[in-house]
């Protein structure tokens, strides 16, 4: 594990690990330092459990218990007397520093394995040899705990942090370098200081790819008749106090604002799915209507064409009375065939005056296509204020992580800062000069589309009130043609008549068959902005669809999911760190803090004079320890 990986989980464990607590005051606290000589392999020969009772109360007499075995005082002259695993001292109100041999397992088992030019090699024969050595020193955990998070039993083990140093002479080794932590030269001597976590990755539930939390360290070397110094680890289930815990209580607003969100995105789906499916239908009852209008212009063009010949068949009666009788008898046939095809006119200017009523309240009544663009506009600015608040929340959020801990380069971060991305892109977008201008043009569109609509009501119902007359005025037409026929002279004084009217009837139609043209031309244009709008609610619908599922669904998930059990496994890892507070014995009521400093004997050609020297090595941090 590189360091920049090592930062990262430094930072997790700072900000996320929360494995520490606050002493609260009992009787007396019992602080216990555990040393534990291991050879070279890792195989543990001796623990020796320094302890310090600590006598707030200024007690005479401090009970305790502890299975150690060969118990002294080392500081003070106070004496105990025991039963079984109960100790009674006489403390005569000071603090009682005691020491003795346990035979128990530590809570972290440790191997070290050597390698040498990549084969492994045992401690006894790497000593003095030549060439690119590693050494990696294994934790193992064995403090497994059954838990409950979210309702599902999760094993989860105490968070030990392990820390590990050693000393390596320049004149035996160059290169140093250290998987987990750092190494500083000093020109003589290398200081190699590494970390581990056994535990921790199983314990979050995160995954190698996310974030590697080492449960090993990784020493490497050039060495030259290869020596190797003691490695200390000191192991501790603490690390910070119970208050930097507060940052997840900030949590609760996200999730609320994240339920808010979806909520609001799936509104807006339901909305944009609304629209497409009423655009969708008007534009295909606008081609419908379309096609009406089509038959209705041919119908009137027939119509203004065969009525030329009438009015040209009235001038002649007109001018010529020796051939009327002819000419009125041709006239009576031919207003007899006009009656015929235009019997049919009235009740198809009647339907096609009520489907512009229809068409009119379909655009704007209240539920009709003008209030339905409005509402898309009403839902597309509550969209904005939407995202503008999330990429506030969302950067707030990031930035009291940030300040919590954790680093530009954290998952978190990074997921929270690609949200944000993504959301400020789609608010660019939303809020863009290029959007507003469409949304301008549609609106205007809507507004001609409403204003041609209300025309067409309103010729078409003075067209309905015209067709409704032509039945009469046909049948009067006839009846004055008959009368010609009986009369000459009551027959041209009705010709005068008849083309006086002939003529402001065919006026009427040439009138009538250019408004019909004007308003079938008008159709079409709208037909073709019905069919714009139904591609562009239909687009809109599918955008905010994958919007959804590709972006607030995933976001909100993930909240919901994996930041939320993140959380409870941090809480629970402090309630295992406050639980484990010793490691031979402790009276309920007290308090108790422990430590580990697991000692592991260095490699040296002369096996035998260096192990008296690093037997030593224990004896003087206990004389250190004293002496604190």
């Amino acid at each position: 594990m590189n360091n920049k990986v090592v930062s990262k989980v430094i930072s997790g464990v700072l900000l996320c690990s929360m494995i520490g607590y606050t002493l609260p005051v009992f009787a007396y606290t019992k602080d216990e330092t555990v040393y534990s000589k291991l050879d070279a392999s890792g195989d543990g020969y001796k623990t020796i459990v320094s302890t310090h009772i600590k006598n707030e109360e200024n007690e005479d007499l401090i009970k305790d218990m502890s299975d150690l075995l060969n118990i002294k005082n080392t500081s003070g002259d106070e004496t105990y007397t025991q039963d079984g695993n109960t100790f009674t001292w006489k403390a005569n109100k000071n603090d009682i520093y005691y020491q003795g041999e346990s035979s128990k397992d530590l809570p972290i088992e440790c191997i070290i394995k050597y390698e040498l030019d990549g084969e492994e090699i045992s401690p006894e024969d790497i000593a003095g040899k030549s060439g690119n050595v590693k050494i990696t020193i294994q934790y193992s955990n064995k403090e497994e705990r059954i838990v409950d998070i979210n309702g599902k039993k999760v094993k989860m083990y105490v968070p030990f942090v392990v820390v590990a140093g050693t000393i390596v002479k320049n004149e035996v080794a160059t290169n140093v370098q250290v998987s987990s932590g750092k190494v500083i030269d000093d020109g003589t001597k290398t200081i190699v200081v590494g970390m581990a976590m056994p535990g921790l990755q199983e314990s979050l539930g995160v995954l190698d790819k996310d974030i590697e939390i080492s449960s090993d360290i990784e020493i490497t070397m050039d060495a030259k008749d290869f020596e190797s110094n003691s490695i200390v680890s000191f192991v501790t289930p603490k690390v910070l106090d119970e208050e930097d815990l507060s940052i997840f209580d900030k949590l609760d607003e996200v999730y609320s604002q994240v339920n808010t969100l979806q909520v609001s995105s799936k509104q807006i789906e339901e909305g944009a799915n609304t629209l497409k499916d009423g655009a969708i239908n008007y534009s295909e009852k606008s081609k419908e209507f379309n096609g009406a209008m089509n038959q209705v212009s041919e119908g009137v063009s027939s119509i203004n064409s065969n009525y030329s010949k009438i009015d040209s068949g009235i001038n002649s009666l007109n001018a010529g009375s020796s051939s009327l009788v002819n000419g009125a008898q041709q006239l009576n046939s031919g207003i007899n065939e006009l009656e015929t095809k235009l019997s049919s006119l009235p009740e198809s200017v009647s339907q096609l005056y009520k489907g512009s009523v229809e068409l009119n309240l379909g655009v704007n009544s209240e539920n009709g296509l003008v209030n339905g663009i409005n509402t898309v506009k009403d839902s597309l600015e509550a969209t904005i204020k939407t995202l503008s608040a999330n990429v506030t929340t969302l950067t707030n959020t990031k930035n009291q992580l940030i300040e919590a801990g954790y680093l530009e380069s954290d998952e978190i971060i990074m997921n929270l800062q690609k949200q944000i991305t993504i959301d400020t892109a789609t608010l660019t977008q939303l809020t863009s000069e290029q959007a507003q201008a469409n949304l301008n043009a549609l609106d205007n569109g809507v507004k001609s589309i409403s204003q041609a609509t209300q025309k067409l009501e309103q010729g078409l119902g003075q067209l309905n009130a015209a067709a409704n007359q032509l039945p009469t005025a046909l049948t009067q037409l006839a009846d004055g043609s008959k009368a010609l026929v009986d009369g000459s002279r009551t027959l041209q004084s009705s010709a005068s008549t008849l083309r006086s009217g002939s003529t402001s009837l065919k006026s009427g139609m040439k009138k009538l068959d250019v408004s019909t043209k004007e308003l079938t031309f008008a159709n079409g244009q709208l037909t073709d902005g019905a069919t714009t709008i139904a591609n562009g609610a239909t687009d809109l619908a599918e955008g905010i669809y994958t919007f959804n599922r590709d972006g607030v669904d995933k976001i909100c998930n993930f909240m919901k999911n994996n930041v939320k059990d993140f959380t409870d496994r941090v809480e629970k890892l402090t309630e295992l760190s406050k639980d484990y507070n010793n490691f031979t014995m402790l009276n309920e009521g007290n308090d108790g803090d422990v430590k580990f400093v697991m000692i592991i004997d260095g490699v040296k050609k002369q096996q035998e004079s260096e192990q008296n020297k690093e037997n030593a090595v224990l004896n003087d941090v206990l004389k250190d320890e004293k002496n604190d």
